[in-house]
């Protein structure tokens, strides 16, 4: 019977379609993410670096994003600094992207050029972060660069 599949084919067929499902959405992700730091480095008026990219089980894809402080920005080589970590994820579903931000919980339903919402997020991350430093903040007399983690250690 020319024409007929075999069931071991049928399933071949499935992982393959499966297979081009998930690089479709982790491409999606990955075009989102890099649209989404775009917009972040903008709002800041500074380059945010994207560290820590990978994608787990579930095909969430976590990424951390990572800002440096200077002490006197207009002299960066020499002053001191601070990077900070803040860590993400984002899904794909459909046309609708779900970024998570860690540890807070905070979940955004966005679509990829609803800029106007990631402008809400960016302020928001900038509050987090002033008000980290209404604390006491740790000194090195050693180092020149310290680096603060508001998210989940690795």
């Amino acid at each position: 019977m020319k024409g007929k599949i075999s069931k071991y084919e049928e399933l071949c067929q499935a992982y393959v379609l499966a297979k081009q499902n998930t690089q479709t959405t982790y491409q999606a992700c990955k075009r989102f993410v890099e649209g989404f730091i775009i917009a972040m480095s903008e709002y800041f008026q500074t380059s945010i670096n994207k560290e820590k990219v990978g994608f787990d089980e579930d095909g969430l894809m976590h990424f951390c994003t990572a800002l440096t402080l200077y002490e006197n920005p207009n002299h960066k080589d020499n002053s001191s600094s601070e990077t900070i970590f803040i860590s993400w994820s984002v899904e794909n579903i459909l046309d609708n992207y779900i970024l998570m931000l860690y540890p807070w919980g905070n979940q955004y339903k966005l679509f990829e050029n609803e800029l106007d919402k990631f402008e809400e997020i960016y302020q928001y991350i900038f509050e987090i972060i002033k008000e980290t430093y209404q604390s006491p903040i740790k000194l090195s007399q050693k180092e020149k660069h310290t680096v603060r983690h508001l998210c989940w250690p690795d």
